[in-house]
């Protein structure tokens, strides 16, 4: 028992190249920006964790005022929406999908209980002179910032 050190111990730049693996130390990780796979796939381009970070806490209007950032029909689309978000969720490969349109329709029925109302915006100074022609999605992806104004 002359070598009592553990093995890793042992093991020195010129024994790693020997089996192969190289040095280590120039090794640099690669940090790649992604979007989540609910985020991705959202069609109305909803900040998901955010928003069901706070309804988790039990914090609900904090997750309405987050939701109403980017979608300011969260009760009709809890309804209306076909929750591909949920379709792509990564969790599904553990147990069962989360259900975030679901939350996304009991937040906006908190707020038309609770009557919760949007912060009005900073003012730009400009006159409000929107033509109203747009149709569908459309309507619906400009309307957060037509609500600011």
């Amino acid at each position: 028992m002359k070598n009592t050190k553990p093995f890793a111990i042992t093991l020195d730049v010129g024994s790693s190249l020997l089996n192969k693996t190289g040095s280590w130390r120039t090794e640099r990780p690669v940090y790649v920006d992604r979007l989540p796979p609910c985020n991705e796939t959202c069609p109305a381009g909803e900040n998901i964790q955010e928003w069901l970070y706070h309804a988790e806490s039990g914090d609900y209007k904090k997750a309405w005022e987050e939701i109403m950032k980017h979608n300011p029909f969260p009760a009709v689309m809890g309804r209306v929406c076909y929750h591909s978000c949920e379709t792509a969720c990564n969790r599904v490969h553990l147990d069962d999908a989360v259900g975030i349109n679901s939350v996304e329709r009991f937040l906006g029925d908190q707020a038309l209980i609770n009557q919760w109302k949007v912060k009005p915006g900073k003012t730009t100074g400009k006159k409000n002179n929107d033509c109203w022609c747009w149709y569908g999605w459309s309507l619906l992806r400009l309307s957060p910032e037509i609500i600011r104004t």
